[in-house]
C-alpha cells in the first residue's frame, strides 16, 4: 500500500506545482504506471487545485507469486482535484474514478508497475 500511496502523493504534489514529473515517481512506480503518471502530468495545462480523496483497499494479495504482488483498488474522489487538460468533470461536480494498481516486489522494493484508470463516475 505504501508504494501506491507514495506514487499518488508524488502525482498530486507534481500536479499542484505544475510540474510534468516528480522525483518520487520513480521511487514508487515503474513501467506502464510510471509512464501513465508522467503522461497525466504532461497532459494538463496549468497548476492543479485541490486534492483527490483516496480510499485504497487491497483487492488481491499473492505473496507466493514470483514476484509477490498486491492489487490495489481505489475509488478516487476527484471532485476537488482539478487539473486543466486532464479528463474529469467540471470543478464542484462530484467525480469518482476507479484506479487499479498492480504493485510488485522486486529486489526488496515494492513499486506500482501497472495502473489502470476507469471511467469517470465508474465507482
Amino acid at each position: 500500500m505504501d508504494a501506491y500511496l507514495g506514487m499518488m502523493r508524488a502525482l498530486v504534489d507534481a500536479s499542484l506545482e505544475g510540474a510534468d514529473d516528480h522525483p518520487d515517481l520513480e521511487r514508487f512506480a515503474d513501467g506502464q504506471a510510471l509512464q501513465l503518471t508522467r503522461d497525466m502530468l504532461a497532459g494538463h495545462d496549468s497548476v492543479a487545485t485541490g486534492e483527490p480523496v483516496l480510499t485504497p483497499q487491497a483487492a488481491e494479495v499473492d505473496l507466493r507469486q514470483d514476484p509477490p504482488r498486491v492489487v490495489v483498488e481505489d475509488c478516487v474522489d476527484e471532485t476537488d482535484w482539478v487539473m486543466e487538460g486532464y479528463e474529469s468533470t467540471s470543478a464542484g461536480e462530484r467525480s469518482t474514478r476507479l484506479f487499479v494498481a498492480t504493485v510488485t516486489e522486486q529486489e526488496g522494493e515494492w513499486k506500482v508497475g501497472e495502473l489502470w484508470l476507469g471511467e469517470i463516475d465508474g465507482c
